[in-house]
């Protein structure tokens, strides 16, 4: 379904971050995406990653209700704090793919592209 591999299933707390942290690399513009779909590049990566953000959020509040992630702990802070925040981020890089993609169907239509 994805054009790339995303991480699979719950991982440590410090893999979380590191998986974060390489996401945010590229949506930030320090790395280069893993994938080149020309003008629907940030759209696709940006919403693969947002995906996999809200899955992470998923499987985290299961285990707030199963009693395995205790309100408080550094795993729930992560949860409702930089996950919480790179979800926002990447929603707001969806938004940007698609205005990006929508001006360039424009510019097509014009006879610009």
């Amino acid at each position: 379904m994805r054009l790339f591999h995303l991480n699979e299933g719950l991982p440590s707390l410090v893999e979380m971050q590191a998986e974060l942290d390489e996401y945010t690399s590229v949506l930030m513009g320090h790395e280069e995406p893993p994938i080149d779909q020309g003008d629907m590049t940030l759209l696709e990566y940006a919403n693969a990653v947002y995906s996999r953000a809200m899955e992470l959020t998923m499987l985290l509040q299961r285990a707030e209700a199963s009693g395995v992630v205790v309100r408080g702990s550094k795993v729930y802070k992560f949860r409702t704090g930089e996950l919480r925040t790179f979800t926002e981020m990447a929603g707001r890089a969806i938004d940007l793919g698609s205005r990006r993609v929508t001006y360039a169907k424009m510019e097509y239509s014009m006879g610009y592209g």
